[in-house]
């Protein structure tokens, strides 16, 4: 894929499950982001919708439960620690 078209940031199929006291909150639900680089996103929606889960999930300041999250066209979730700091560098 060209430099150009590639995506810098791309969420498959996100869902982030917390547990509490038995009982499941889906936090997030199945998305899907693609970012181009030199694009610019917000995120919006109500009080509690997932949105500070969705974007600590770009880095994996938050794990999701389900999906992928690829950055500069590398999987990051497989990556050791070190390797995760890098490409926390990364993404701005």
């Amino acid at each position: 894929m060209p430099e150009a078209t590639q995506n810098a940031i791309e969420l498959k199929d996100i869902s982030v499950t917390f547990k509490n006291s038995g009982q499941e909150l889906h936090a997030v639900d199945h998305v899907d982001v693609q970012i181009k680089r030199g694009d610019i996103y917000g995120i919006i929606g109500y009080s509690g919708a997932g949105k500070s889960t969705l974007v600590r999930v770009i880095n994996l300041l938050q794990r999701p439960t389900e999906g992928t999250v690829t950055v500069n066209g590398e999987e990051i979730q497989n990556l050791p620690a070190a390797g995760l700091r890098q490409a926390r560098k990364k993404v701005g």
